[in-house]
Order: structure tokens, then sequence, then C-alpha cells
């Protein structure tokens, strides 16, 4: 397995577990409930997303038969999309809890970053599967 595949399944399950202990917290500090985005964004793209991307660089390219196009990209779009995660889920939480000015430019930024990410897997993908290899 990949440095990128066990990167995203891991950053995966980490996100999984700050969401599951957030979404605890809502029972027992009502007041917490503000962040039911930050925890729909943890679980849906920190859980979910980061671990359809691990799985999918380790199966795609076995099943069609042709190896990744750049395991280096695949790993610059691992760190962009954590550290984007991470900016925009902060930036989230800030802004949530107080007025700084300039947080929901931050938080967009961010968000813009992360989909930014996501077209990046979707071009290495693309390409991995699409090319001509041959046989």
């Amino acid at each position: 397995m990949s440095k990128t595949t066990r990167g995203f399944i891991y950053s995966g399950l980490i996100y999984l577990a700050i969401g599951v202990i957030l979404g605890s917290l809502f029972s027992f500090f009502p007041d917490l409930a503000v962040l039911r985005t930050v925890h729909a964004h943890l679980n849906l793209v920190g859980f979910v997303t980061f671990l359809i991307f691990g799985v999918a660089y380790h199966i795609l390219p076995r099943f069609s038969g042709k190896p990744l196009i750049n395991e280096g990209w695949a790993w610059a779009q691992f760190w962009l999309a954590n550290i984007s995660l991470a900016a925009f889920l902060s930036f989230m939480t800030i802004g949530i809890f107080s007025k700084v000015p300039g947080m929901m430019l931050l938080q967009g930024l961010s968000g813009v970053l992360l989909a930014l990410s996501f077209l990046m897997f979707i071009v290495i993908m693309m390409t991995t599967l699409l090319r001509k290899v041959p046989e």
C-alpha cells in the first residue's frame, strides 16, 4: 500500500474520531450544537471522502491494470487536502464563536483550496485511467 493510500486512510480515521467525539459532546453540551456544520464536514469530507481517496488510489489503478500516473502528485494532493480541510474547519469554528474580521474570507479561501485538491484527485485519476499503456 502506498504512503498516499495509507495517509488518506489514517487521516480519514482521525477525522472520524474527532467527528464522533464532537458529535457526542453535543449531548452533554447543547450549546456546542452550533458546530453541526463542522461536525458534518469532519465526517463527510474528512472521513468519507478521504477514505474514498485512499481506497481509490489503491484499487482503481490495479483494477484498470495501469499504474498511478504520478505518486508525487497524489502525495501533494494528500497534503493540500489535509491542510485546506484543517484550515477550513478551524476558520469555520473561529467564525462561529467570534466575529473576527476576515474569518469568512479565510474560510472561503481554504474551501477553494480544498475544492482544488478534489479537482487534483479527479485529474490524477482520469489521467491514470484514460492513458494508454503498452501491453
